[in-house]
């Protein structure tokens, strides 16, 4: 073989390697999902942070983050126990919502009077509180003060 069929069956070879490589990139990057925005599955809950923070009237250390449904929320309440056979009772407003929500947590020392739309009434203390979150028109719906959380929380922030 002479020289120059060398070079042209080399090139030939890399040439063919990179058309495939090439292929082969596309054909995973049509398998993903389109998407307008990356991160986790509780991003929507970014533009009710600030309403949060407000309804805790700027207090407290921010805890957590979890964006879900109020029946799956409903469900975690229930199972809550305030004593040693009561269950935790809902507010009746939260009971009929059907949105999707965003439950924030914050740690501090929280009172029902000193958060907006506080829930249990007449809770003073406590180192929890619970801010839902409507996310459709970012409203909040009610803010439980609480000894321990309901729920596991996302966390966006590392702690300070």
């Amino acid at each position: 073989m002479s020289a120059n069929n060398v070079r042209f069956a080399e090139a030939a070879r890399l040439g063919t390697a990179a058309i495939v490589l090439v292929a082969a990139s596309l054909g995973f990057a049509a398998c993903t999902s389109a998407r307008n925005a990356l991160g986790p599955h509780e991003s929507p809950c970014f533009r009710t942070l600030a309403v949060a923070h407000a309804a805790v009237n700027d207090e407290g250390r921010f805890a957590g983050v979890r964006y879900l449904s109020t029946k799956d929320l409903m469900a975690a309440l229930r199972e809550m126990k305030t004593g040693p056979k009561n269950r935790f009772a809902v507010p009746a407003g939260l009971q009929h919502e059907r949105s999707a929500i965003c439950v924030v947590a914050y740690r501090g020392r929280f009172s029902t009077s000193d958060v907006a739309l506080g829930w249990p009434p007449n809770r003073h203390g406590d180192p929890l509180a619970i801010v839902i979150v409507r996310v459709r028109d970012v409203r909040v719906l009610v803010t439980f003060v609480l000894k321990r959380p309901p729920l596991r929380f996302t966390r966006f922030l590392p702690s300070v």
